[in-house]
């Protein structure tokens, strides 16, 4: 459809604010999208433009039906969405046909991010209070403990190096005090589906140590930790999916908590921006994971939502940290102010 207008999602969003405030329909919505997507050179593009949105929309709407809170009956129309429903489903339609303000991150920068192999360190933790909350974010007992962390490699004095991450995808019970005596890492990993690399004796120190997954399909992404525990929108979440089963629910609710504590003027963008953004990286991370695990979405029990979540969560922080890098001059690494004519961020020194 060549003539398509362009608009970004700020402007959509303020369209179907509008036509809420003033009780409209899901349906209503919908064509509000549809008649500012239709060029007005080419008026008579409209119904095909329609019919674009709402059979997009009914992708949206049957996803909703199946994970979503409310159970709507088979024939149920966008005009029965509750207002929580209605939400999930325009804000995806605004995602799929709007722009962004800001131009996306290049091929180039995403793939260095993500075609490396991802590397692991076990850590003991025998120190209370180091880690106030697990990876489902309970506390954790007074026992001796081990963390397993995403790492990267660095170069220190010609020599290279693992170096833990604040990503921790597990940590490890031993379920001994700790007043009593540290038992064996390799067992512990064992029984918990990890295994040492390129290390065979039992090492009951402190050290820290490779490890790699007995199985990689089964282990869940990251968890950002700060100060001991895991990032707001992480326990946002995670809360509202135990509390009602909804990974639709968890998401949102991360998203949303996610673009509220950043500030968007320092990406060129508004709190509505950021969460679309992280909207579409975390949906694309659930889908991406329920391909690799061959798992038919309706099919998922709550532990697989678990894992489908911290999965999303993890692509939340990975697009933050997009979205800061390209925020970020390439000169001087402070906050950028404005950008090139080929995208790259600059800041007000023009002496650069």
């Amino acid at each position: 459809m060549d003539t398509m207008a362009i608009r970004t999602h700020s402007e959509l969003i303020a369209a179907v604010k509008g036509i809420r405030a003033a009780g409209g329909t899901t349906s209503q919505m919908l064509a509000t999208i549809a008649r500012m997507l239709t060029d007005p050179a080419a008026p008579e593009q409209y119904e095909d433009i329609l019919d674009t949105v709402t059979r997009t929309a009914a992708h949206h709407f049957a996803y909703e039906k199946d994970t979503g809170p409310t159970p709507y009956p088979d024939d149920a129309t966008y005009d029965d969405l509750t207002p929580e429903g209605q939400m999930v489903v325009i804000r995806h339609v605004i995602f799929d046909f709007g722009v962004r303000i800001q131009p996306a991150a290049t091929p180039a920068t995403l793939a260095s991010k993500t075609d490396t192999t991802t590397r692991y360190l076990a850590i003991a933790i025998d120190e209370p209070n180091v880690f106030e909350l697990g990876i489902d974010g309970a506390p954790l007992p007074a026992h001796h403990l081990v963390a397993v962390a995403e790492s990267e490699e660095c170069n220190e004095d010609g020599e290279t190096k693992l170096f833990p991450l604040s990503r921790v995808v597990a940590i490890l019970d031993s379920g001994v005090h700790l007043d009593d005596d540290a038992p064996a890492l390799d067992g512990l990993l064992a029984a918990h589906g990890w295994k040492l690399v390129e290390e065979s004796d039992s090492h009951p120190d402190n050290a820290e140590h490779e490890v790699a997954p007995t199985n990689s399909q089964t282990t869940p992404p990251g968890i950002e930790y700060h100060d001991g525990r895991p990032m707001p929108y992480y326990l946002d979440g995670r809360k509202k999916l135990d509390e009602r089963g909804s990974l639709l629910d968890a998401m949102l609710i991360a998203t949303f908590t996610a673009a509220q504590t950043t500030d968007p003027a320092t990406y060129g963008l508004d709190h509505v921006g950021v969460e679309l953004l992280l909207i579409g990286a975390s949906r694309a991370a659930v889908d991406d994971r329920l391909d690799y695990e061959q798992i038919v979405r309706g099919n998922a029990g709550l532990d697989c939502k678990r894992r489908l979540f911290m999965a999303a969560c993890a692509a939340i922080g990975k697009a933050l940290d997009v979205i800061r890098e390209r925020a970020t001059c390439r000169t001087c690494d402070g906050a950028a102010v404005s950008r090139t004519t080929d995208g790259t961020p600059v800041c007000a020194n023009t002496g650069h």
